[in-house]
């Protein structure tokens, strides 16, 4: 699988006011079967690894701006997956644990699939073929790694949201140092800024870019989409199965469409407003 201008702290107090979005009807206030969604402010950050020390693929590091937007607190449960798909793929039960083992093009389903039950209009379309993403829709769909990245770092610039020590990581990740070789519940370590949990292990979350290891090197700074075709889809934020350098913000996993891991779930966004 391995393959600056920071957001003010005023901007950073307002997105902390969380949207009480799109509970299940028959979530009866259980945690599991909802999706909370955070408010994420416009603005701009530096993407990629800016010491020149880590992965070719992270360079070079830039100015990327982003537009507002918002994103689940948490990564998406098993409970509220089967509750949408009817089935469960996962292989570490639990209602309020990150579902896995979702292939990308069954990710871009659920998204389509929770968009209508929530009276929305779905972002993708011809999912089994030359797959569309319609980004001006109102629905559900996965962040671009370029949102995952501003939203996981919250305006830090270091390793993790926390730090860039091994304790700082093991404050807001589950990882292979401390996770006991399987995924956790959610929303059980710290987070971040923009009150997201999970951002760093647990499980990897796809994102919608086609993977292109010079991709950053072609200037794309203005909400970049990824380039516009490949073989593997991105994958951010390591999981319980990698040690502490797949952890990263930076860090840049991919995997072909077509298979799913045991460490790979969802995370998702919506556009402002």
């Amino acid at each position: 699988m391995f393959s600056r201008f920071p957001v003010t702290l005023a901007v950073l107090l307002l997105s902390v006011l969380v949207l009480g979005a799109c509970d299940d009807d028959d979530g009866g206030g259980d945690p599991s079967a909802s999706l909370e969604m955070v408010n994420i402010p416009a603005g701009s950050f530096t993407m990629g690894d800016p010491s020149a020390s880590h992965e070719i693929n992270e360079r070079p590091a830039r100015e990327v701006l982003i537009n507002a937007f918002s994103m689940s607190k948490f990564e998406v449960s098993q409970k509220l997956y089967s509750d949408v798909m009817g089935e469960n793929p996962s292989s570490n039960k639990g209602d309020n644990n990150p579902v896995e083992k979702v292939k990308f093009a069954d990710a871009l389903r659920f998204c389509n699939a929770l968009s209508e039950r929530d009276g929305l209009t779905p972002v993708y379309s011809d999912i089994d073929g030359a797959v569309k993403a319609n980004f001006d829709a109102n629905g559900y769909r996965l962040p671009t790694e370029a949102e995952w990245e501003y939203a996981c770092r919250a305006g830090t610039t270091t390793d993790f949201y926390t730090g860039s020590t091994l304790e700082d990581l093991q404050s807001c990740g589950w990882f292979s140092g401390n996770a006991d070789g399987h995924t956790h519940e959610r929303g059980k370590l710290a987070p971040n800024d923009f009150g997201l949990y999970d951002m760093h292990g647990n499980v990897f979350e796809w994102c919608w870019d086609w993977y292109s290891q010079n991709y950053y090197a072609q200037g794309v700074n203005n909400n970049p989409h990824g380039p516009a075709g490949g073989t593997q889809r991105v994958c951010r934020g390591g999981s319980w199965f990698v040690y502490q350098y797949g952890c990263r913000s930076s860090f840049r996993s991919m995997l072909e469409p077509k298979y799913d891991s045991i460490d790979i779930g969802i995370r998702l966004v919506r556009n402002a407003g």
